[in-house]
């Protein structure tokens, strides 16, 4: 039959070239005539499924008759009584369907107008012509109402005949033999996912087979499956078929075709015991459901009795659900009975101690409808007392790869948990069969709580919920797992669900890491190995491959096994992750990690090493003790900070690697290396490269502290001399690159790169230039080495020790992107790797040291086009100064004060013709150094026009400034002066005669003057807005004078001018 349904099927979307489609109304009912000859699964599911859908679509009340038949006969609930309108007329095929089913049925309301419709129907059927289906009808007359039999048709057996009925306690008895498997050894079964949600609650079935790792994860089980085909599943148990019982159909309108919903109220009481309910957030964790009862409680205090229900009900819910532990749901069914309980007690009802009659016969005549929970000795004093058991349990549930856990306590043995320090005081329960109860201690449950919470600071840190915290990170798991298990028994239990447990190692420390050191080649070869508790040794590779999957201080040995190591251990495992490469079986870090290795070898357990290792380790401390002289030829007393620097600089040159002093603005780092080069002078000739602006700073500088060295300015003379013993030669930076041939062939004693920020771009030809150049010793100066990215880092660490930071790839992968997401050991193994070669102090740190005041002379060189635009603009006011012997004294000042614009900037003297101003851009950069440390500096001008000039370009790098001059109003000039000391901006650009006096700034710890005035007292009142009473910091003072110009021309004060002009054809 069912081979004959799939055809009929066939031809009828084969016509209508669909698919996806049901039968009309005629083929219908024959296709439900021809599955009722077989009462077999197959058969019964499609016809429900038929039904279903004749229902939905409206073919006739026959099939809601049918629909009830076939519930009767599957056991699931008895056939429901005919609906209101079955009087109405028979028509075509699903009137003799409707006169079918209830025939079949036996229950017609009303038998004497059922058979006028049958025989209206019949007589309908003959006139027409419809000869089969009126012996149809002719045929259940005869059986239901003893009417004359039809007239036999051949080869025709009646249709009444496909159903045989059976008496309701037969279809009971079938039903009940199918509510367990047909086969006990069937490899599937049905598993239920809870999800508990604000509003109630969701059960998602699922189909799991068995296999050997046990039960599979499990796919979705449609409920419309479910719903058709309960009794058909042989796997499903009764507890299965019970809640699938409670599936319903709801119809759809228009393009709906309607759905399956599942009433989990009502089902989920009925999974209690259930052998396979899970979480939905976590499907590897079974949780047990137990039924509850909600209870009455009576309680009193003081002066008042309370009435309150546990749980607490709300008007409209059907069932409460209490999470007792992270693996045990209690679920309490809700009756009317306790809904108007609930509507009266509410919260909690108060009465008075006075209405303790009525109270008690109140609740002696509703105690038939719910258990009654009280500690009044009339109703408790028969009951014997037990002590309480008041240790905390930490309820503990693996969640994926993190931890759920719940404190909780039970005051009596396998009977309800509880919150500590809440809930009810007095508790009933039984033991061994009798009824018993005990007095919970809830002061002391709740001080036990706070001590487990102090031996657990992770708990007390983190967010909890009901007593209740969820780690989802592995790493914060496992850290809560040790400190509860290293608490106190007596205090603390873990308790896990069966076959549930993360296996937690024995701590490990350094001292349990064992090291081997040998010398390969230029590199240092390490390997070593842990021992476990269980004897198992991990090697130092291998080590380190567990511990960057676990990415934490816990590894993973195995399924939910797990070693702990101590801060220091993984602090220490991870540096060497980040520094060491792979060369076959060892580890290898480069020679100049030697500081890092020797405090790596204090720290282990036990460490052995080759004599090359021994050798450099001895070597090693004997610089770190060796503490040089001074130079006797240096003709300046070193501050203390200033003696360490030049120690420091000579023990690296006697190891013969690179140094970058990285001293503050303004400590004197030109100064300690000179110092140095005093020191290394008689090993041969050296080399100092410097930006053009800082040059001849280095002539002045070496030639007022270091004269005994032999300067060679290789502007004058661009050839090297036969250079030997203390020669110096100082080139800058653009002509190094001129001729970089010339200065890469000679062999340096010492090299030493002012300003060594300028190679922060390694791809340029500066930063290629002078990494080839050959030197004995290398020394960076800046006191900005890193001034945007980390990678500027690589580039001067390139020049000074190759190798050490490895290549620029490696570099950005290990520390520059970990150091950009904010990875601390990242940063604080780059400045362990970096901290013996670069030195730097702030004037903070040295501030004890440092002289109230220092004033810096910073000459400036001019480039081609100043230089031959001064020189005409000075010819020129010779000769205006040549024509006559009567020259005013105001004819010189003038002219005097053109040649000191032009220096100030030459765009102040010449407009649209002007060159680019060599003093802005060494002011600028000055600026930019201090900004970067942080510094606050006040910049003085006598030209309000240059200071324009200055906005100008500070505005045009988005630099914040307060700025006054002659025209700012007093109250506005306050206004200023309060937010800069407020800390609002780094710089003040000041006119020199508007705020040369009366202004207290003493925020600012550095002030440049960019045209110094005549008179040094002027200068020196405006030096005081900060170096005055109230000042903490040592203040700083640029000067920014132009190389090369006359005296008078960029500020050289206290000379007497003559006023003939002559002067104008002297240098300085």
């Amino acid at each position: 039959m069912m081979e004959a349904y799939r055809q009929m099927l066939s031809q009828y979307r084969k016509m209508t070239r669909k698919r996806k489609l049901h039968l009309p109304p005629l083929q219908s009912v024959m296709a439900a005539l021809m599955l009722l000859t077989r009462d077999e699964p197959e058969h019964t599911l499609t016809l429900r499924e038929l039904t279903l859908h004749a229902i939905d679509k409206g073919f006739g009340i026959g099939w809601s008759l049918l629909q009830g038949l076939l519930l009767e006969r599957g056991g699931t609930s008895p056939s429901p009584s005919p609906p209101a309108n079955i009087a109405g007329q028979l028509v075509g095929m699903s009137g003799v369907l409707q006169a079918l089913v209830l025939y079949w049925r036996e229950d017609a309301p009303d038998p004497n107008q059922l058979r006028k419709r049958l025989e209206i129907f019949a007589g309908q059927l003959e006139s027409r012509g419809y000869r089969l289906p009126a012996y149809e009808i002719r045929t259940l007359l005869h059986l239901q109402f003893s009417a004359p039999p039809p007239g036999p048709v051949a080869d025709r057996s009646p249709l009444s005949g496909l159903w045989q009925r059976k008496a309701a306690w037969e279809y009971a008895l079938e039903a009940l033999s199918q509510l367990t498997p047909k086969n006990s050894d069937s490899t599937s079964r049905l598993a239920w996912l809870l999800k508990l949600e604000r509003y109630g609650a969701e059960l998602t079935p699922l189909e799991q087979k068995h296999n050997k790792q046990g039960w599979s994860k499990g796919r979705a089980v449609a409920l419309k499956r479910l719903y058709e085909s309960a009794d058909t599943l042989p796997w499903l148990v009764a507890q299965d078929r019970q809640v699938a019982q409670h599936i319903h159909y709801t119809s759809g309108y228009f393009y709906d075709n309607g759905r399956y919903q599942l009433d989990t109220e009502s089902a989920l009481p009925l999974l209690a015991g259930y052998p396979a309910v899970f979480w939905h957030d976590a499907p590897d964790i079974r949780i047990d459901i137990e039924s509850g009862q909600v209870t009455l409680n009576l309680t009193e205090e003081d002066d008042h009795l309370t009435l309150k229900l546990s749980p607490a009900i709300h008007n409209d819910q059907y069932l409460v659900t209490r999470k007792e532990t992270p693996t045990c749901l209690v679920v309490y069914p809700v009756s009317d009975e306790h809904r108007r309980i609930a509507a009266i007690v509410d919260k909690g009802l108060r009465i008075p101690v006075t209405a303790r009659e009525k109270v008690l016969q109140s609740v002696s005549a509703i105690a038939p409808l719910l258990p009654v929970q009280t500690d009044l000795p009339e109703l408790a004093a028969h009951i014997p007392h037990v002590p309480p058991d008041v240790k905390i349990y930490a309820h503990l549930l693996s969640l994926g790869e993190g931890l759920r856990l719940q404190l909780l306590v039970r005051p009596l043995e396998n009977d309800a948990w509880f919150p500590p320090g809440r809930g009810s005081e007095v508790i009933k329960g039984e033991r061994e069969g009798q009824a018993v109860q005990t007095r919970r201690e809830l002061e002391n449950e709740r001080r036990k709580m706070h001590q487990v919470l102090h031996a657990c600071p992770l708990l007390a840190e983190t967010e909890q919920d009901n007593t209740e915290w969820q780690f989802t990170r592995t790493q914060d798991a496992l850290e809560a797992l040790t400190q509860l298990r290293s608490t106190d028994n007596q205090l603390l239990e873990c308790v896990w669900p069966e076959g549930e447990r993360l296996r937690l190692g024995g701590r490990r420390d350094m001292q349990s890491l064992t090291l081997n050191i040998r010398r390969q080649g230029e590199w240092f070869a390490l390997s070593g190995a842990l021992t476990l508790d269980d004897g198992r040794v991990l090697e130092l590779r291998q080590l380190l491959t567990l511990l960057q999957e676990s990415r934490g201080r816990f590894i993973r040995l195995g399924e939910q096994d797990w070693l702990a190591l101590d801060n220091q251990l993984r602090q220490r495992l991870q540096q060497i992750a980040l520094l060491a490469g792979n060369d076959g079986e060892d580890l290898t870090l480069n020679a100049l990690t030697l500081p890092f290795m020797k405090a790596l070898a204090g720290e282990a357990g036990h460490l052995t090493g080759d004599h090359d290792w021994h050798r450099q380790l001895h070597e090693l401390e004997a610089r770190e003790n060796h503490h040089p002289k001074i130079p006797s030829t240096l003709q300046a007393e070193l501050r203390d900070y200033q003696q360490e620097g030049f120690c420091w600089l000579s023990r690296l040159a006697r190891w013969g690697v690179g140094a970058c002093l990285a001293d503050d603005m303004g400590l004197g780092k030109t100064l300690q290396a000179l110092a140095l080069l005093l020191e290394r002078a008689l090993g041969g000739p050296q080399l100092v490269v410097a930006p053009t602006s800082v040059t001849h700073n280095w002539l002045n500088e070496s030639k007022r502290f270091a004269p005994a060295l032999k300067m060679h300015d290789y502007r004058c003379c661009r050839s090297l001399p036969a250079t030997g013993a203390f020669d110096v030669v100082v080139v800058s930076y653009g002509l190094l690159l001129q001729d970089a041939q010339t200065f890469t062939d000679q062999r340096w004693h010492s090299v030493v790169l002012d300003e060594a920020q300028v190679i922060k771009n390694a791809q340029t030809q500066r930063a290629r230039t002078v990494t080839v150049l050959k030197a004995d010793f290398r020394l960076a100066l800046s006191g900005t080495p890193v001034e945007n990215h980390l990678s500027e880092l690589w580039s001067l660490f390139r020049f000074l020790n190759p190798g050490l930071l490895g290549s620029l790839k490696s570099f950005n992968q290990r520390f520059v992107s970990p150091a950009e997401q904010d990875d601390r050991l990242a940063a604080m193994t780059l400045k362990q790797l970096i901290k013996p070669f670069m030195l730097r102090r702030t004037k903070a740190q040295v501030l004890d040291e440092l002289p109230p005041r220092t004033d810096v002379l910073h000459q400036i060189p001019m480039s081609n086009g100043e230089r031959h635009w001064y020189e005409a603009l000075r010819q020129q006011a010779v000769e205006r100064l040549s024509n006559g012997d009567d020259i005013s004294p105001l004819q010189v000042l003038t002219e005097i004060t053109r040649l000191r614009r032009f220096c100030c900037n030459p765009s102040l003297v010449l407009d649209d013709v002007a060159p680019e101003s060599s003093k802005l851009s060494a002011c600028l950069a000055i600026i930019s150094e201090l900004r970067k440390n942080h510094h606050k500096t006040l910049v003085f001008s006598q030209f309000v026009d240059h200071l324009t000039l200055l906005r100008t370009a500070l505005d045009g790098q988005g630099i914040a400034y307060q700025y006054l001059d002659g025209a700012t109003s007093p109250a506005e000039r306050q206004k200023r002066v309060s937010v800069f000391q407020a800390g609002e901006g780094d710089l003040f650009l000041i006119s020199l005669k508007a705020g040369g006096t009366g202004l207290n700034l003493t925020a600012a710890d550095y002030v440049i003057h960019l045209d110094p005035w005549w008179n040094p007292a002027v200068e020196d009142q405006a030096s005081d807005r900060a170096h005055r009473m109230g000042q903490t910091h040592p203040v700083t003072v640029y000067r920014l004078v132009m190389e090369g110009t006359y005296r008078g021309a960029d500020g050289c004060p206290a000379q007497p001018e003559t006023t003939d002009g002559r002067e104008f054809a002297g240098r300085e």
